[in-house]
């Protein structure tokens, strides 16, 4: 399986197995379906209507925006995506914004359309991150979201009524860390080979360690956990 690392704002080294090319062809035909699908009921309704030319065009004319429009209000994905389980984020591991899918939109022109999307096969199948042309000019690729998303409900648990504050340090902490945090969890408990997962692990802690100005000896899956649990304490009552 194919992976890119990721350097973090905080410089913590994340791995994410990128979409493979079947896995994005087979979300482009999906979506492909879906715009069918919409085109016939929409020819459908001018139809039964007798609508004019200039109508019908109005009508169609957000299915050019497709995947720009889903990929921007569903974090990164179009139905087909979904489906796939897969996403697009940017190679430093934030999330994209509306200029990324834009910028990613214009070149599916180059990459898809006038090429027949060989354009886009050869780039991602030659590249080391996933990555067809509006991609790179985006600084985005396509993760599996199978990988990244399983963890979403650690950040929002509650905490014991008696929960005590384990690290003062934590106020320091700011909402974009907790999807590090989660991350590197997730990255743990992937990891079969015990040095790799202790070197990944120490190392992640190290650099946190140093952000917020705390020490500890705590083990790095736990620590993140507390980190977690820690927020969740002191937002509880905001």
């Amino acid at each position: 399986m194919s992976k890119i690392g990721i350097e973090t704002t905080q410089n913590v080294h994340l791995s994410f197995p990128l979409a493979s090319v079947g896995e994005r062809i087979a979300a482009y035909l999906l979506d492909m379906v879906f715009i069918g699908v919409c085109m016939f009921f929409i020819a459908m309704i001018i139809g039964f209507l007798g609508e004019a030319f200039e109508i019908g065009f109005v009508f169609l004319l957000p299915l050019l925006f497709y995947s720009l429009l889903f990929e921007t209000f569903m974090n990164g994905q179009t139905p087909g995506k979904r489906i796939m389980k897969i996403k697009v984020c940017k190679v430093d591991g934030d999330a994209p914004g509306f200029i990324h899918y834009l910028i990613r939109w214009m070149f599916r022109l180059v990459d898809i359309t006038l090429t027949n999307g060989v354009a886009a096969i050869l780039t991602i199948v030659i590249g080391e991150k996933g990555q067809r042309i509006g991609d790179i000019l985006a600084k985005t690729t396509v993760v599996k979201t199978n990988h990244t998303m399983k963890l979403t409900n650690t950040i929002l648990s509650e905490v014991p009524e008696n929960y005590q504050l384990v690290f003062p340090e934590s106020r320091k902490i700011e909402d974009k860390d907790l999807e590090l945090f989660k991350r590197v969890i997730q990255q743990l408990k992937t990891m079969n080979d015990p040095v790799e997962k202790l070197t990944f692990g120490l190392k992640a802690r190290a650099k946190v360690m140093e952000q917020l100005g705390m020490k500890t000896e705590m083990q790095p899956e736990l620590f993140f956990q507390t980190l977690i649990d820690d927020y969740n304490f002191i937002h509880k009552d905001l």
